[in-house]
């Protein structure tokens, strides 16, 4: 909050005005199950990325029936998940079953039992390069919740590492203390309801209201229009900018070898072309 005072007043001024748990991620109370990015909205705005320069009566019949596809396959999935036994979704899964390995390494003080407070030392990897942190972590068994000072536990809803050691260290199932937004009846209630067959356009009903005519400074300017996403600094990695492009002949940057005004190495011509200096 500093930072942005400091470069836009008006804007933190502006957030002042909102709750924190309106577009902050640490006191959301764990409703975005640990979705920190708007990657889901950018891979749905990719998906379109084809159709954008098609009439919008094209694009909404479009979205009806990949959104069709989309439920019938989700339900069809979840109803093939729960005919095996399965309690949870892919991606709860695979996290468990990764902190449950990382679990086995930690060591589990108790603090107040009472309380459900511990303190937990991670274990050490990589030579001991990593590891060796404290955290304090907080488990109510009667509730199935928990807090942990790593922030993973409440922000997304599944216990990490150090709480699931703290449960197994109880001898409980750490599955137990998974939140029901990842339990596959969840899921099925999400996707369960099912979408009406369009009818032909030829047994529509005739309109006859008004013709609305589009204004004309909402006219599309020229030029191509732009039909992939425009990054932000999400996608910046963590790596060094790379420098300037080089030609590939002089080696010079700022240009390629299209434009290139150096002279051009020397080339093998191949087995095809015939030298007149050799006598052939």
């Amino acid at each position: 909050m500093q930072n942005i005072r400091q470069l836009c007043p008006e804007g933190a001024q502006w957030l002042d005005q909102h709750d924190l748990e309106m577009w902050t991620f640490h006191k959301d109370g764990g409703t975005r199950w640990g979705i920190a990015t708007t990657n889901s909205s950018e891979s749905i705005s990719n998906v379109y990325r084809e159709c954008r320069a098609l009439p919008i009566s094209a694009i909404v019949e479009m979205t009806f029936w990949k959104k069709n596809g989309w439920f019938v396959n989700c339900l069809h999935w979840c109803e093939k998940r729960e005919a095996h036994g399965k309690v949870h979704s892919d991606h709860a899964t695979k996290i468990m079953e990764k902190d449950n390995r990382k679990s086995s390494r930690h060591k589990v003080t108790v603090m107040n039992r009472n309380a459900g407070e511990y303190s937990v030392e991670t274990g050490h990897w990589e030579d001991g390069r990593r590891g060796g942190h404290r955290h304090e972590v907080t488990v109510n068994f009667r509730t199935k919740k928990g807090e942990c000072s790593c922030q993973k536990y409440q922000g997304r809803g599944i216990p990490c590492s150090h709480s699931m050691a703290v449960i197994k260290h109880r001898s409980k199932v750490p599955r137990h203390f998974v939140s029901p937004f990842f339990n596959i009846d969840s899921k099925k209630s999400s996707y369960r309801t099912s979408f009406y067959a369009l009818p032909d356009e030829a047994y529509l009903p005739v309109y006859e209201g008004m013709i609305i005519i589009p204004p004309i400074g909402l006219r599309r300017e020229t030029g191509r229009p732009r039909v992939k996403r425009i990054p932000n600094e999400m996608d910046q990695s963590g790596r060094p900018p790379r420098g300037p492009r080089r030609c590939s002949i002089c080696k010079v940057p700022r240009h390629d070898k299209r434009k290139c005004p150096g002279p051009i190495g020397p080339q093998n011509p191949g087995p095809d072309v015939v030298n007149p200096d050799n006598g052939a």
